[in-house]
C-alpha cells in the first residue's frame, strides 16, 4: 500500500509499530511459533475459545511481522540490492513457472542466496521457535529503532492499575469473554465467562467498571461480585500495573547514507 502511495510514509509507520505492540501484548506469542499456527490453522486458529489469547498467535499478523523484518535483514545483508521483493521473483520463476512446488526449506535457501549469508538464526528463533522478536535488529537496516513511547513524569514511567480481563457488554450483563494469561485476573481467579455483577458493592457495566478502574491506582484491591454459572460469589483482586506507552518507529541519529538509501527503497520513495 505505501509503495502504490495509497498510504503516507507515516501512517505505514505508524501501522508498522502498532503491529508491534499488538503482538507484544498477545501472551500466546510466548506459546505457539508462527510455524506452528500456520501448520495447526484448521483446528485451532480457526476454532478459537476464550483461551486462544493465551495459548495462540494468528500466523496472519506475526507472518507479516515476520516478512517485514525478513525483508529488512535481507537488504541490510545485501547491501540493498537484494530484498524480499527479489526472492517472491525467484521462487515464481524457478518454482511457478515450472510447475514445481517449493518447500520451507526452498523458501529458506532462496532468502538466504539473496541475502548472501546464512539466515538459520532468524528461522530457527523467529518462525520455527518463539523467541521474543529482536525488531531493533533489523530496523538499523533502514535507519531505524523502535521506540516503546513510555510515558514519564519527572524521569519516572507512569504506570497505571491494570485488570487483564477482556470485557463484553451483553445487553444488561457484564461477561468476561477472556483473561489473559500472568495478569492479576488470570491468577486471582477471574475466568472467562464470569459474569461480573458489582465491584466493591456497586453495579456495573462495562463502560462504568473501566472508568472506576481508570481511577485506581496499582497495588489497589477491588472487590468483584461474579455469577460463575449459578453460584454468586466475590473475588478480592489487587491490580497490577501496566506502563503507559504507545510504540513508534523513530529515526536513528547519524543515518548512514547506505541506511537512507535502504529507507527510501523500501518504502518506495522517489529520490
Amino acid at each position: 500500500m505505501r509503495r502504490a502511495e495509497l498510504i503516507s510514509e507515516e501512517d505505514y509507520l505508524d501501522a508498522a509499530a502498532r503491529s508491534f505492540q499488538s503482538l507484544q501484548n498477545t501472551p500466546g506469542r510466548l506459546v505457539q511459533s508462527a510455524e506452528e499456527s500456520s501448520f495447526d490453522s484448521w483446528i485451532k486458529y480457526y476454532r478459537q475459545d476464550e483461551n486462544s489469547i493465551n495459548s495462540q498467535v494468528s500466523y496472519y499478523d506475526k507472518g507479516a511481522i515476520l516478512g517485514l523484518l525478513l525483508d529488512l535483514e535481507i537488504r541490510k545483508r545485501s547491501s540493498g540490492r537484494k530484498s524480499l521483493d527479489d526472492v517472491m521473483r525467484y521462487l515464481y520463476t524457478d518454482f511457478f513457472k515450472k510447475d514445481r512446488n517449493y518447500t520451507p526449506a526452498d523458501f529458506q535457501k532462496t532468502c538466504e542466496l539473496m541475502a548472501g549469508s546464512s539466515l538459520e538464526e532468524f528461522f530457527a528463533r523467529y518462525v520455527r521457535a518463539k523467541d521474543e522478536l529482536d525488531y531493533n535488529a533489523a530496523l538499523t537496516a533502514a535507519g531505524l529503532k523502535l521506540d516503546r513511547g513510555v510515558t514519564t513524569v519527572d524521569g519516572k514511567p507512569v504506570e497505571r492499575a491494570v485488570l487483564g480481563a477482556d470485557l463484553e457488554q451483553d445487553q444488561d450483563r457484564l461477561m468476561v469473554r477472556s483473561v489473559r494469561a500472568g495478569s492479576p485476573a488470570y491468577e486471582q481467579g477471574l475466568n472467562a465467562g464470569d459474569q461480573i455483577v458489582a465491584m466493591d458493592n456497586m453495579r456495573v457495566t462495562r463502560d462504568f467498571l473501566i472508568a472506576r478502574l481508570g481511577e485506581k491506582k496499582p497495588g489497589d484491591l477491588v472487590n468483584l461480585t461474579i455469577f460463575r454459572f449459578d453460584d454468586l460469589s466475590t473475588l478480592l483482586i489487587k491490580l497490577g500495573a501496566r506502563t503507559e506507552g504507545t510504540y513508534k518507529l523513530v529515526p536513528l541519529p547519524n543515518q548512514t547514507e547506505l541506511q537512507k538509501q535502504i529507507y527510501r527503497a523500501w518504502l518506495g520513495l522517489r529520490p
